[in-house]
């Protein structure tokens, strides 16, 4: 990612630093310029909805509240806050089974697919 600052617009691409999928986004922050309605409750990496003529985004990744590991949406999952993979499985004793079962299967995988790819 190259630096920006929060509130920025501009086309750019964020690698995840998870499954190491890189992503085009066109502002971070929690407001954008395009949708001046939708408020996100995290800094968040977004595009503009290439398939819809109306000004809409689509989130593509986020930024873990624990660790600052960029994570794609695959790889992270927002509960009060944006945690990445990793940190659920670190902390999972404090927050729902349902929601760590759910990123376990994710992040397996997650590393079922880098192990093809080597």
């Amino acid at each position: 990612v190259s630096t920006q600052s929060t509130g920025e617009a501009r086309r750019d691409v964020v690698s995840c630093q998870i499954c190491l999928i890189t992503l085009p986004y066109d502002f971070y922050g929690k407001k954008t310029p395009y949708c001046p309605g939708v408020i996100y409750y995290d800094d968040t990496y977004l595009l503009r909805d290439p398939y819809n003529p109306e000004p809409r985004v689509v989130a593509v990744a986020g930024v873990c509240d624990l660790c600052s590991t960029i994570a794609c949406l695959d790889c992270s999952v927002f509960y009060t806050k944006r945690f990445c993979g990793r940190c659920v499985l670190e902390n999972c004793e404090s927050l729902p089974p349902q929601l760590v079962n759910s990123v376990k299967n994710k992040m397996q995988q997650v590393m079922d697919n880098q192990t093809q790819l080597t």
